[in-house]
């Protein structure tokens, strides 16, 4: 994901270009504040600054463990 452009607006509101690079990259909006449902198995709750901390990782099937991307 790369952001192309942002613009604040009179009225406190953001337009913000985003170019996704791949086809199965996807966009979310989380308010930090907020509570949401983990999908899949996982099916946790947990705020939205839990969400937008994330990083990506890879399993290394070396090391047998998790490595940041």
């Amino acid at each position: 994901m790369k952001v192309l452009h942002t613009r604040a607006l009179k009225s406190g509101k953001r337009h913000v270009l985003v170019e996704l690079q791949h086809d199965d990259e996807k966009l979310m909006s989380i308010k930090e504040d907020e509570h949401y449902k983990l999908g899949g198995q996982v099916d946790d709750i947990v705020k939205g600054h839990v969400i937008t901390e994330a990083h990506g990782v890879y399993w290394c099937s070396i090391t047998q463990q998790w490595e940041e991307v």
